[in-house]
């Protein structure tokens, strides 16, 4: 059986275009403009609009292309769109092939019949604007989460500008995939693991469309690589109806290479190949790996518990602005920030981010694209269940997915919208965790929304904190870039709040202070965020699984030029709360709790250690050594830290003093864990301050 070459007629390129904010166009007058010729506009596709210079555009553009088609048809021809936002409408030769909602998932029509040599194209893409009272923020039908409605967004929940910059266009690729008999919708493979965890089950379902007028016989090859290069190859046969159909194989895999997240093992990928000569070889890569959420909460992939140790990202607010070296970077620097799990928050990103994370090895909470409240109609609810449903289909092979999550902070549509789409992701995928919702009762924003840090003493919100954090503001070179100069100092709030920052937490709770200078608040705005961070993770992580199994910091990166939750700003630039977030989230951590922090000098400093292993891997003999201006005054030997526990070591077994000549000031001690071969294994720091004794 050979392997099919790849028949694809590439659609992107210049489109010509026409505004039609009234929406006020027909399909006969858009027709006649185009035959005009005065229709000259053009857009290079793909795109979202407000990139391509349609700034606060809403409502409608008609698209149009003219191409050529000289390949003589026998086959299927399918004009495959992978993403338009929001609501799609599309004729070719002047036939209506159909319509599709939603900006995230593929979608395609069968175009075998209306083909010619030279073609036209015309396709409307409608991103209305929302009557702000009536319809946006509490009643939004555009189920597009934070890409509609957001803090983070520009304008924020403004009701004049919160929907500016509108995120609609074809924002994917757009191409025609003809030639074959037999076109593949769709590859679902579901894996399944043995007790012993040394078989596993591989189960493939395939959805597709037949162009046959008679059954007829067909045969296909699977091919399986795992990532140790072995090659487990099956030959199959099956009945094709004409038509849309399914059917389903099931293979398995000896002494299966499982997938772990980064900290636990490697994120060993599967490549699977369908081979046939009725259609196009497909490809997909998987894994194998099982999870589960407990009825404590406590999360545990392939029977090990993890605790949690997350973020929230919103990489962008254009998705045709993510490209795969974007995409690495953002992947990357969450790994070296020691996350295991990152919550995709409110939205549905490109697949190539999920691809990011399946090959670093970072867990996912997705979220479905629904963001505070929406219309309560039938209708509603039922075109949300659909596009649920598309979601987990879409992504269903990316081992990387743990979690679906139906709705961000619902509030009461917990009760009568979420129950239903809980049941709509279950319908597609028995094998994830399903929430229904991340609400409030779960974050926990104590310093910024409400109380002082302090309170984080209590671990609020648990036992799965999804959100905590508060704001702080990027770094002088990048704040010019988009704060004008006569806005920066003294700031205009009005330039500061369409941006993001929020004056009233900044000033009248977490009481962060001005300065002189713009370098000043800069400085006391990141040390606040960074002092938050550093004492939230630290009060939860000293509760693990005690009370406390996972929790995810908001936010990770700026989706915009922005000012907001994020320890990396929308140019890449880390803020100081990154280097705390990495810090706090190492998987070997010591925690020490400091009863004061201000002492004369020869005293004896008291300090509660907790060693917290993340790690199913035992450490014997190790050893704490205490640093003071680089200088070691103190150790703690024979230490043994179990896998995946937590040491406590109280106060008094901690023999650590001021050194009596060290003068008046602070002073930054520095710890050091180390295993039995002298390997560091953790690294941390505390502060305190030495007065004079007074006498």
């Amino acid at each position: 059986m050979r392997s099919n070459k790849h028949s694809k007629l590439n659609l992107n390129g210049k489109w010509h275009y026409v505004q039609d904010a009234e929406e006020r166009f027909n399909i006969s007058e858009i027709e006649n403009l185009f035959k005009s010729g005065k229709v000259r506009d053009t857009m290079d596709i793909p795109v979202n609009w407000e990139i391509a210079g349609l700034h606060n555009f809403n409502g409608s553009v008609w698209f149009l292309k003219e191409f050529e088609f000289g390949v003589k048809q026998k086959g299927i021809a399918r004009l495959n769109f992978l993403g338009v936002d929001y609501i799609t409408d599309v004729w070719l030769n002047r036939k209506y092939l159909g319509k599709h909602e939603g900006y995230f998932a593929p979608f395609y029509f069968n175009v075998s019949s209306c083909l010619r040599k030279k073609n036209i194209i015309i396709v409307r893409v409608r991103s209305p604007f929302e009557i702000p009272g009536e319809v946006w923020p509490d009643r939004k039908k555009l189920i597009k989460g934070i890409f509609n409605h957001h803090d983070c967004r520009p304008g924020g929940t403004s009701k004049k500008n919160g929907q500016d910059q509108n995120t609609g266009g074809i924002w994917n690729d757009v191409f025609i995939q003809y030639g074959y008999n037999i076109v593949i919708d769709n590859v679902k493979i579901t894996t399944s693991l043995n007790d012993q965890q040394d078989k596993a089950g591989l189960f493939v379902e395939l959805n597709y469309f037949s162009k046959e007028n008679l059954p007829k016989n067909i045969s296909l090859a699977f091919e399986v690589k795992s990532p140790a290069k072995k090659f487990i190859r099956e030959n199959e046969s099956f009945l094709s109806l004409p038509g849309e159909n399914k059917i389903s194989f099931y293979l398995e895999i000896n002494s299966p290479l499982l997938w772990w997240s980064w900290d636990l093992g490697k994120a060993n990928l599967y490549n699977l190949k369908i081979i046939s000569d009725e259609f196009e070889t497909k490809e997909c890569s998987f894994g194998i790996r099982e999870v589960k959420l407990d009825d404590k909460q406590q999360f545990f992939i392939n029977g090990k518990k993890l605790f949690l140790r997350g973020t929230n990202l919103i990489p962008t607010q254009f998705l045709s602005d993510l490209d795969k070296t974007k995409i690495k970077k953002i992947v990357s620097l969450m790994k070296e920030a020691n996350i295991n799990i990152v919550r995709v928050h409110a939205h549905v990103n490109r697949k190539e981010l999920y691809e990011e994370c399946d090959s670093q090895g970072i867990l996912v909470w997705q979220d479905f694209s629904l963001q505070w409240t929406y219309d309560e109609s039938s209708s509603f609810k039922i075109e949300a269940a659909r596009q649920i449903k598309e979601m987990v289909l879409h992504l269903y092979n990316h081992p990387s997915i743990a979690v679906w999550c139906c709705h961000n902070e619902p509030g009461g549509q917990i009760k009568t919208l979420d129950p239903l789409l809980e049941q709509a992701a279950a319908s597609e995928d028995s094998t994830r965790i399903i929430r229904r919702a991340s609400n409030y009762e779960e974050h926990a924003y104590e310093g910024w929304y409400w109380g002082k840090k302090e309170y984080y003493a209590s671990t609020p919100m648990g036992p799965l904190v999804t959100e905590f954090g508060a704001q702080a503001l990027p770094g002088l070179k990048s704040l010019k870039r988009f704060i004008k100069e006569e806005d920066l100092f003294p700031p205009n709030w009005r330039a500061w709040e369409y941006h993001n920052f929020q004056v009233d937490q900044t000033f009248n709770i977490a009481k962060i202070e001005i300065g002189n200078s713009i370098e000043e608040f800069i400085n006391n705005s990141q040390q606040y965020q960074s002092d938050v961070l550093y004492t939230a993770i630290n009060f939860y992580r000293r509760k693990r699984f005690n009370g406390i199994t996972g929790i995810f910091q908001f936010m990770f990166i700026d989706c915009w030029e922005s000012i907001t939750w994020s320890v990396v700003d929308f140019y890449g630039k880390k803020k100081k709360a990154f280097y705390v977030l990495k810090s706090c989230y190492q998987p070997v951590y010591v925690s020490g709790n400091l009863w004061q922090d201000q002492y004369f000098a020869g005293r004896k400093i008291l300090l509660d250690l907790y060693l917290i292993n993340d790690l199913h891997k035992n450490f014997e003999n190790c050893t704490i050594k205490f640093y003071i201006n680089k200088v070691a005054v103190g150790s703690i030997k024979r230490l043994s830290l179990p896998a995946n526990q937590i040491i406590f070591i109280k106060h008094e077994s901690v023999d650590l003093s001021v050194p009596k000549k060290l003068s008046a000031g602070k002073y930054d001690t520095v710890l050091k864990l180390t295993d039995k071969n002298g390997k560091i294994l953790s690294t941390n720091y505390f502060s305190f301050n030495v007065v004079e004794r007074i006498r």
